[in-house]
Order: C-alpha cells, then structure tokens, then sequence
C-alpha cells in the first residue's frame, strides 16, 4: 500500500503519528516525557565537532574530516538525536532530572 504514490505518504504519517501516540501514553504510564525533535541533518551532522559533512546515503560510515571522528552513521545520527532531545528538555524544562 506505501508504493501507491497517492495514499503512500498519508499511510507513512499515520504509522509515524500512532508511534508517537503509543510512545507517548507508555512514557506517561511511567512518569516519562517523549521530546519530539528535528532530525535534520542528524546523520550528516558530526556528533563532537557538530559540523555537517555531506555524504551520499549509501556512505554507511561518518568520516569527519574536521575532527577526525569515524563511526557508524547510525550511531551518529542516535548520539545527535539523544544530544537534541537532552536540549530540548532543558529548554522547556519539563524534565528536572535532565538540569
């Protein structure tokens, strides 16, 4: 049904949208908060010196050229992801464990 290039998108949003709502409802039944952020550039994005270095998505390791950093690129994307979501918390400060 997602190949169907009319109601694919719609189809993915919905999925995307019942994770959140379950996520949600769980981490509330465990005194939790979901922080939704951005995850643009998360995987381009180097996770120590936070400079973007473009790659194609085939690449499947982050080389920094400007700190030297090498992992794997979905590590990376998690560690930027984690890095964002602890910001967002302080920010809002809905969290006072993350102060």
């Amino acid at each position: 049904m997602t190949k169907n290039h009319n109601l694919g998108k719609h189809i993915l949003d919905a999925v995307w949208s019942k994770l959140v709502t379950y996520t949600s409802y769980k981490a509330e039944n465990a005194g939790r908060k979901v922080i939704l952020v951005n995850p643009k550039n998360t995987s381009q994005m180097c996770s120590v010196c936070v400079q973007i270095v473009k790659k194609e998505l085939s690449e499947r390791t982050h080389n920094c050229p400007f700190c030297g950093l090498s992992i794997d690129r979905d590590l990376n994307a998690a560690i930027n992801l984690l890095r964002l979501g602890l910001q967002s918390g302080r920010k809002i400060g809905r969290c006072p464990s993350l102060q």
